[in-house]
């Protein structure tokens, strides 16, 4: 799972890599000729996990993660330019930092602090970059298709004059529903009007009330895109406390919790997936997949000799293998399920796989 951190100049992006992750990155770094993205790949905290883990403490415990990319300030337009387009379409999922502070010295490239105009900007610009790729594909489709006719070719054309018409409209490609053969059809496009999109508005010490309320500053109910926000001058001072002094500080700025449990809750829910438990003999391990994942699908996610081999499924909640405490006592108490392969993995499921080798 990958997500890469966008957006205009002096908006707060590598403040919230380092919120995220745990880094400390110099937040001027861009400002040197330094271009490169910065990159760390972080395990994902799981309170479920953690207590599985407790059962078998002889274990290793292995987290799943996520990938996050810091990539540098863009200007207006700049979205456009092939090297940027790249690293988006290489993600999961597109994180927008939006600039919601004021500083006198730190100037905004539009003279004006306004995150649903940055918002609705870099929204347009995504959608144009995808117009022109679609530009340039129907312009080769057609020569294609004059030369020779397809049926494959002809579903593709139909597909993307639809997708154009939608672009002409200022709308997204996650605002809507496609099929699976769809999908399939403009998967290699990596279109970026259909990544889930994750708005982080970075707010002023004195806007902090509305960190529990972000609607109040971009109201948003478009499929596939969510809007937060943060303080990341006041959390970043946070970090630096001891743990029992974090949370005085978070009751004293009346916050519920920290950007980066708010921002994991968020992006799982934008990715549409969950997470199912493995007990092996050496790993207590945490995986991630779709929602609606097959058990057979979920066992390649292992390994495809598990997924080839597979027998069925042994499944149990996580939360029924703590009540019961171990698996051989919740199979004697009979609340371990055999499962097929058709059977869809729930979050929290812990399964054992059983397949011919």
């Amino acid at each position: 799972m990958n997500f890469t951190l966008f957006g205009f100049p002096k908006s707060g992006k590598t403040t919230l890599f380092n919120l995220l992750t745990g880094a400390k990155i110099e937040v001027k770094a861009f400002e040197s000729e330094k271009k490169e993205p910065n990159l760390r790949t972080c395990p994902v905290p799981d309170e479920r996990l953690e207590k599985l883990w407790s059962l078998y403490q002889e274990k290793k415990k292995i987290p799943t993660a996520v990938d996050y990319t810091d990539l540098a300030g863009i200007s207006y337009g700049e979205i456009k330019n092939e090297a940027y387009l790249n690293n988006l379409r290489k993600a999961d999922g597109l994180t927008h930092v939006v600039r919601g502070f004021l500083d006198a010295q730190i100037p905004h490239f539009k003279e004006k602090i306004s995150p649903k105009d940055d918002i609705l900007s870099i929204e347009e610009e995504l959608i144009l970059a995808d117009l022109v790729s679609i530009e340039s594909r129907l312009e080769k489709l057609e020569k294609e298709l004059k030369r020779s006719k397809n049926p494959e070719g002809e579903q593709e054309k139909e597909l993307l004059e639809k997708l154009h018409s939608l672009f002409e409209e200022g709308r997204a490609i996650r605002e809507l529903s496609l099929s699976s053969s769809e999908e399939k059809l403009i998967r290699s496009f990596a279109f970026l009007s259909q990544k889930p999109l994750l708005h982080m508005i970075n707010v002023d010490e004195k806007d902090i009330p509305l960190i529990e309320d972000p609607e109040r500053i971009y109201p948003t109910k478009k499929k596939g895109s969510i809007a937060l926000a943060f303080c990341g001058k006041i959390e970043m001072e946070i970090l630096e406390l001891e743990e029992e002094e974090k949370d005085v500080f978070l009751k004293e700025y009346s916050l519920q919790q920290l950007s980066s449990p708010k921002f994991l809750k968020a992006s799982y829910s934008l990715l549409n997936v969950i997470t199912f438990f493995t007990i092996g003999k050496e790993e207590v391990k945490a995986w991630t997949i779709k929602k609606n994942t097959t058990a057979l699908n979920a066992a390649g996610r292992i390994h495809t000799d598990i997924e080839r081999g597979f027998i069925r499924a042994e499944v149990i909640s996580w939360e029924e293998l703590l009540k019961h405490g171990s698996l051989h006592t919740a199979k004697e108490n009979a609340v371990v399920r055999l499962e097929g392969k058709d059977y869809i993995v729930q979050d929290g499921d812990v399964i054992y796989f059983r397949f011919a080798k």
